[in-house]
């Protein structure tokens, strides 16, 4: 009987640590795209997995204001700004990443602090 119960008590702490190590490993994100808006202004993510994603970010304002977005992988472990460079002509700003996002935020750069708006999914 007094094996078992050591038996028993290894298989509990084993289980108890394997979810934590998995809790505690960048995972995939917890979706697969998103957009945020900030005016007219946009920026959107697509996650092709939790190591692979493609950012934009587009200045739809002719009102002289920059744009860019600061996309971060759970756990605020890495994260990355992207603007949008020609300003409100046509295109926008993308960049891969070797990250999947899991959040971010929209920024105006207007006069005094800056006007972000967060993605919330």
């Amino acid at each position: 009987m007094g094996e078992w119960v050591k038996v028993s008590r290894l298989a509990s702490i084993g289980s108890a640590l394997g979810i934590g190590l998995m809790m505690m490993l960048p995972g995939v994100a917890h979706a697969d795209s998103g957009c945020a808006y900030q005016g007219n202004d946009r920026a959107c993510f697509i996650n092709y997995s939790s190591s692979s994603s493609t950012l934009e970010v587009c200045d739809n304002e002719a009102d002289g204001n920059g744009v860019y977005a600061v996309f971060y992988t759970m756990y605020i472990q890495y994260e990355i700004k992207v603007g949008d460079g020609n300003g409100s002509s046509a295109g926008c700003g993308t960049r891969t990443w070797s990250h999947g996002v899991h959040h971010f935020k929209i920024c105006e750069d207007d006069a005094g602090e800056d006007t972000c708006v967060w993605w919330d999914q």
